[in-house]
């Protein structure tokens, strides 16, 4: 079977458009907050108290870097561990008031970010975009089964 050329290349540009989102997700929000600390104070927002295994599925990163990322959050008091009162052995994450009103500022930083990043596209191409990255991870999630 021929490898369409196209497709040799979109592993490298989908890489190089990460990059460059981190790379504007950083020049823009003066929080000093990683993009990675970022989502796991979205997730613990909107999700509440949530273990750190959960955590790392969502964010598709490992266990080990769950707890790296969370030790930074709690060193600046945006995030706190709780042991579970009926198993001391489970510890949960949980966002703290200090937490809160970060990510809730950091949301309006970070919408503008991404229109800034996408306003040059039409509806439709992200619309394909959002389309294309969904058939992309329902098929890769139902290959991993």
């Amino acid at each position: 079977m021929q490898v369409n050329a196209h497709l040799v290349e979109l592993p490298a540009l989908f890489k190089s458009v990460v990059k460059k989102v981190t790379q504007e997700w950083n020049c823009k929000v003066q929080d000093k907050l990683t993009l990675s600390q970022f989502r796991m104070l979205y997730l613990l927002h909107h999700q509440g108290l949530s273990k750190p295994n959960e955590l790392a599925e969502k964010m598709i990163v490992t266990p080990g870097a769950i707890t790296g990322i969370a030790d930074k959050l709690i060193e600046r008091g945006l995030v706190a561990r709780i042991r579970d009162s009926e198993d001391r052995r489970v510890v949960h994450l949980v966002i703290t008031e200090d937490g809160i009103r970060l990510i809730t500022s950091m949301l309006e930083k970070q919408q503008a970010t991404i229109v800034a990043l996408f306003d040059r596209l039409p509806e439709e191409d992200i619309a394909h975009l959002k389309r294309i990255f969904t058939v992309l991870l329902e098929s890769m999630d139902s290959e991993e089964e």
